[in-house]
């Protein structure tokens, strides 16, 4: 009973050595994730403009920028999901809408927003009924981060930067567009927000945004006027920074203002619906280092060379071989590397071989039988283990352990009955 105790301890040992266990982390968001659910006034996050009564807005938060400003963000936006076309006719509020500033009716001090048409961005800007829109020349539908930065000056001025780069800029309307105070809105429900992910009225005709957002810094300055090198981590608040969004909260639906500017915080509010529950939070982030256990080993090569299987036959193994003769080679003269040197004339020198009687050479050589062995070119080609094999043969292992032993225990019962 002891050796079967011991062999016992030998296959848990085994199949301990063969699991691979996963630790599970604790949740922590670091960007949302959209799901493109349209109306209702769900799957998107509205932003209020400032302190709201009776659907109008008696005080302004920083949030609510109307003169100089700059807007910039991170995007995923998921291939084949973000299908808006293009919208220089109709408007950037037909595009999958990232960022909407809208108001229901004429612009009054103005509105603004950016959405992707035709896998590229659009900016567009109003105050009252003039209105100017500027579209990108970037794909950014990839389903890779994007840095985003659009900018706005007082003065009109309007521009779209994608991974430090300069996408696109014009003309724009002059004057503020932030949201009036005691504005009266026949849209009190999402007038006087400002809305990511969604088109804050749902209009028909409306597309939503599908991806992921992180780190939503706004400013009351144009930050960028030229080229820029795209950040490598997180925006950084400053003196200019009106509102920040790290959306790293990882649950609940309050989305934090970390800016620490003047007149604020400018907290947000997580509409959660749809079929796929969204907006979620996410881990995913443009800053996100993969760790070396999460990367996906490359495929293994193929092998298609088959091992023979043929038995080999023991009494081959004993036969003898027959020894061969080698007759020399002789070897070429020596040339000289100078021209001008005579060249040597030199005897082949004669290897050194052993005599051979001439009736062994005049032998017809025997047929050797060589046992099958796998050629040393497949056995050196033939991919190593995976994981899974790995644990599969100590499983094996564990189990032929297991067997042997029974059979051992078999037979000491046997015996000792008889």
């Amino acid at each position: 009973m002891s050796m079967l105790r011991c062999i016992f301890s030998m296959l848990v040992t085994l199949l301990l050595l063969g699991t691979t266990f996963t630790p599970v982390a604790a949740s922590e968001g670091s960007s949302l994730r959209f799901f493109g659910s349209g109306p209702n006034d769900i799957d998107r996050v509205k932003i209020p403009l400032g302190s709201i009564s009776d659907g109008q807005i008696i005080d302004s938060l920083p949030v609510n920028v109307g003169g100089d400003f700059t807007i910039e963000f991170w995007i995923r936006a998921t291939p084949g999901a973000n299908n808006a076309p293009a919208c220089e006719d109709r408007g950037w509020y037909y595009g999958n809408i990232i960022i909407d500033r809208d108001v229901d009716g004429p612009g009054d001090y103005g509105d603004y927003g950016v959405a992707i048409c035709d896998g590229r961005l659009a900016f567009g800007v109003a105050v009252g009924d003039e209105e100017r829109m500027i579209f990108g020349t970037t794909s950014v539908v990839t389903g890779q981060w994007h840095h985003v930065a659009v900018t706005r000056a007082d003065g009109g001025a309007i521009a779209i930067f994608v991974d430090g780069r300069l996408d696109a800029q014009g003309p724009g309307p002059v004057g503020r567009i932030d949201y009036r105070t005691n504005r009266p809105s026949e849209q009190p429900n999402s007038d006087p927000y400002l809305v990511l992910g969604a088109e804050k009225h749902d209009y028909e005709g409306s597309a939503y945004y599908y991806g992921w957002l992180a780190d939503l810094h706004i400013s009351n300055q144009v930050r960028y006027m030229s080229d820029f090198v795209r950040p490598s981590g997180p925006h950084q608040p400053d003196g200019a920074t009106v509102a920040l969004y790290r959306f790293d909260e990882g649950s609940g639906t309050v989305i934090n203002d970390s800016s620490g500017a003047p007149g604020g915080p400018s907290h947000g509010i997580l509409m959660i619906g749809g079929d796929e529950n969204g907006t979620r939070w996410s881990d995913d982030n443009p800053f996100r280092q993969v760790e070396e256990h999460e990367q996906e080993p490359p495929p293994l090569p193929e092998v298609d060379a088959e091992l023979p299987s043929e038995p080999v036959d023991d009494e081959a193994l004993d036969e003898p071989l027959t020894p061969i003769a080698l007759a020399p080679t002789p070897l070429a003269p020596l040339q000289p590397v100078d021209p001008d040197l005579a060249p040597v004339d030199t005897e082949p020198t004669a290897l050194n071989q052993t005599t051979v009687p001439d009736e062994v050479l005049l032998e017809a050589p025997a047929i050797i039988t060589l046992p099958t062995v796998i050629p040393p070119n497949q056995i050196a080609n033939t991919p190593p283990p995976s994981a899974s094999g790995t644990t599969a043969v100590f499983l094996a292992l564990g189990i032929t352990v297991l067997l042997l032993g029974m059979a051992v225990f078999g037979v000491m019962f046997w015996r000792a009955k008889n």
